[in-house]
């Protein structure tokens, strides 16, 4: 008869100690024994032990033996990206610990999707550096469906974001830095000496797709259907900010995209902001943050994201 899951769980809560993880995900990594007793600093002979140990906790094999080594079955498969969730949580807090004990006022853990990043970090975290020396900044880039994760899991503390259309529950948006569609291009591209650029100028250019399911390929979908032609698009399809500069850089590419993505390569001249006749507005890069107790790390970013961007002019932090 197979343990039922409280059975399992007790059993764990009684017997099962970290360097059963660290074991079962070097040794999923390496594939040997000998070697995982060498990256953990253990000898192999305790290593088999606790893998033996593992076992019988959980009452089914977790690795296949063979000439060359092991390798993990289904049911360590399973196991694996819970553990290595933990070994990274463990990480995150023994940094966390260290910050306060060496740096005094703590640590304020950011997650950023890329508009999160150009529009809001770039630009306020190089003066928070300056001014709050003793603060630690852990910043982590996320895509949309990550937020929820992070937050759920309560391992972030701040989202710079585009505000999501459900708050989790408990949290607030802050709209930072209005946005708005833009056609931009490299620094060689023949339509960048254009005092007004047209819809028709758009007509015969290359253009450098987005994701199909990112708003501001939606956005250039209704440009189109606007001016009733499809347009032209090279190869390369990126949610990759830099690589997207890049690109417009070494060839005469256009591309839509919020503003506030590339903002970073704009303001450096870097890129090109057309001058079409259309205005194309699209939802504020902002932050979600905790409606109960922060840290004093967090109300201190906060704050200095308020002095620093007027989008939060006469808002407290929470």
């Amino acid at each position: 008869m197979k343990p039922r899951s409280s059975v399992i769980l007790n059993r764990l809560l009684a017997r099962f100690r970290i360097r059963h993880i660290q074991a079962l995900v070097t040794l999923a990594d390496l594939g040997n024994v000998r070697r995982t007793a060498l990256a953990i600093g253990m000898t192999q002979p305790a290593v088999t032990m606790l893998l033996a140990e593992m076992e019988r906790l959980i009452e089914t094999p977790l690795f296949l033996r063979h000439a060359r080594g092991v390798t993990p079955t289904a049911m360590a498969q399973d196991l694996l990206p819970l553990a290595r969730h933990m070994l990274a949580d463990l990480q995150s807090g023994a940094e966390m610990v260290a910050a306060r004990l060496h740096r005094g006022e703590g640590v304020v853990r950011i997650g950023a999707t890329a508009a999160g990043v150009s529009a809001i970090l770039s630009k306020v975290l190089p003066g928070f550096a300056r001014a709050h020396p003793d603060i630690q900044v852990q910043v982590e880039e996320l895509d949309t469906p990550a937020i929820t994760e992070r937050i759920a899991s309560g391992t972030t503390d701040i989202v710079c974001c585009r505000q999501p259309a459900l708050l989790p529950q408990g949290w607030r948006f802050l709209p930072c830095v209005p946005d708005r569609f833009v056609v931009v291009c490299g620094n060689q591209h023949p339509l960048r000496r254009k005092r007004l650029v047209r819809l028709q100028d758009l007509k015969d250019v290359t253009w450098l797709p987005n994701a199909l399911s990112s708003a501001a390929h939606k956005r250039q979908e209704a440009l189109m259907a606007q001016a009733g032609w499809d347009p032209q698009t090279c190869g390369v399809l990126t949610r990759i900010s830099s690589l997207t500069w890049t690109l417009l850089d070494s060839a005469p590419l256009v591309t839509l995209v919020p503003l506030g993505v590339v903002s970073p390569w704009v303001e450096r001249g870097l890129l090109q902001v057309l001058p079409l006749e259309l205005d194309m507005p699209f939802d504020p890069t902002g932050m979600l943050v905790s409606e109960g107790a922060q840290s004093i790390a967090c109300e201190t970013m906060v704050r200095h994201v308020q002095q620093c961007l007027p989008g939060l002019a006469g808002q407290t932090p929470p």
